[in-house]
Formats: structure tokens, sequence, C-alpha cells
């Protein structure tokens, strides 16, 4: 039985996708660099291979490289220095010499590359801005990848910065310097697309760079007239950036720097639906994805 890794297995993206191939029966190996997350990992997946390693640490990261024939890769955030990470996730594959396919997520905006976006969008090491870091490494190396480019908002999203007070006040707080029209994607149908590229044969996949965005975009007031249909309620757009500064904590300002990026660079992104492509079944609207979880909005 094939074995499959995921580096990232504790984030949203990581998680989900496991959730679906232990549901495959697929031999997997979940790592994380902190106990707590080697404990979490185990209780969610006792039948998987749990192992702490940190793609910090060379070693660790080629111990928990042996014997995978293949690699998902979700990377979080702001914390992570995609120039000593991808290079040693290179490393590690190339000294396992097992790996048939890499799957990358990602996030780009078709054609944008590094030099396009500035230096202290870069340093904010979020999306695209280390993405575009990360990916023509790996198209150097020569390795069997498939990318998965998910250039838009992903729905988790609205738990994160806009359910609370849409519940408690039917108001959608964010500043309106972040507003854009932008394309959303369900985190579900972006493990379900990850999964079946994991569980095809590879050679059906290696080399595919899968864009995936929605099929319509929406400003704040656009969601906010969608969670008002959803509801039954006014939900109202104010222009308030309290509940993205709770949410975002530390990473507050390096976030609001990469929205002078992401607000921009982002409008032209197509509308290109992955799943429908992949598995014959098309995505999750924005609406349908608000009405299935109404009870984080009321």
């Amino acid at each position: 039985m094939e074995k499959v890794l995921i580096l990232g297995a504790t984030g949203n993206i990581g998680a989900l996708a496991a959730d679906r191939l232990v549901r495959e029966n697929v031999s997997l190996r979940l790592v994380s660099s902190r106990e707590s997350g080697v404990k979490s990992l185990r209780e969610r997946f006792p039948t998987a291979e749990v192992q702490q390693a940190d793609w910090y640490d060379p070693a660790s990261l080629k111990a928990a490289m042996r014997g995978v024939d293949r690699l998902f890769i979700v990377t979080p955030d702001f914390v992570t220095d995609e120039t000593v990470v991808t290079p040693n996730i290179i490393d590690a594959v190339r000294e396992a010499g097992s790996v048939s396919q890499i799957v990358r997520l990602t996030a780009i905006p078709p054609g944008l590359k590094a030099t396009d976006i500035s230096r202290e969008v870069l340093a904010t090491r979020c999306g695209a801005a280390q993405h575009m870091v990360a990916k023509p490494l790996l198209d150097a190396s020569g390795l069997p990848i498939t990318y998965l480019n998910v250039a838009c908002w992903i729905m988790f999203n609205l738990s994160w910065y806009l359910a609370e007070p849409v519940k408690t006040q039917q108001q959608l707080l964010m500043p309106a310097v972040t507003d854009a029209r932008r394309r959303w994607v369900s985190e579900e149908d972006i493990a379900d697309v990850i999964a079946r590229i994991l569980t095809d044969t590879p050679e059906e996949h290696i080399g595919q760079d899968y864009l995936m965005t929605g099929a319509e975009q929406f400003d704040y007031q656009d969601v906010a007239q969608l969670l008002s249909d959803v509801t039954g309620k006014t939900i109202t757009y104010v222009d308030d950036d309290s509940m993205l500064k709770t949410s975002m904590g530390d990473y507050f300002d390096a976030l609001m720097t990469y929205y002078t990026h992401e607000s921009r660079d982002y409008l032209s992104v197509p509308a290109s639906d992955a799943k429908l492509k992949i598995l014959g079944v098309r995505q999750t609207t924005l609406a349908e994805y608000l009405a299935q979880n109404i009870a984080m909005f009321i």
C-alpha cells in the first residue's frame, strides 16, 4: 500500500485532506513540529502513522520522508521561510528516493511573479508572497510535481473574520481598504480535489498546475446581501477593522500590508472549476456554503 506524507497536517486544509484519505483507506504519515501537534494528530487520526518532524530540521524531515510514495505540502502563512523550507523538502525527497508525486498547494494569480510585488509584501510571507518564492525552487528541482493553485479566498475565512459580528450585531465588519471583488472556494472542495489527485495514478496529474477559483466575484456588500438572504436578517457591511485585529493578533499589520497586493492582483483571476475538471462535480457556490453553515451566523 502506498504511503502519503502530509506536511502541514495540523492546518485546516491538511487535516481535511487527511480526513478524506483516511476514508479511502490510504496509508498516512502525518507530522508536526510540536508535541501538542503530534498529540492532536494521533487523537484525530488514530489509524495514521504520526511522528514529530520540523522542516527547519533537515535530519528530522529526511526521517519523515523515508518510505513515502506521495507527498502533500501546505505551508502556513506568516511563519514559513520558503527560502529554507522548500530546499530542505527538495533535499529530503531526493534522499528518500521513493516519492512518485509531490502535490503543492499555492495561491498565485496566474502570471504573477515575485518581481511584480514589493519587498514589503514579500516580507509578509503570506499567500502568494510565499508561494512565489517556493514555486520556482520546486520547478527547478525536476521533481514530479502537481500544483493546486487556489488563487482566491477560501470560505473558512468567513468563520475567522466575519461570523461573530454577523451573528451578534448583524454586521459584516472589514476595513474598506481591503475590499475587492473576489472569488471564493470551499475548503471542503479543495480537500476533495487534493484527495483525488493523491489517489489517482501520479502520471495523470504530474506536471499540471490546476487553477481553482470560484465562478463569481463578490465584494463585501455582495457578501452581506448573501448573508441577509440566508439568515433572513438585514446584514450591513461596515468599514471597521476591529474583528480583523482580534482575529489576526500580532499578524494584523502584515496582513494589511499583504492586502495592498491581494485586493489588486486577484481582481483579474479567471473563474476555474478544478473540482468539475478532476472529479466531474461542480464546486460549491458561496451562497450554498453560507446555507450549509448557517449556524455560524445565527
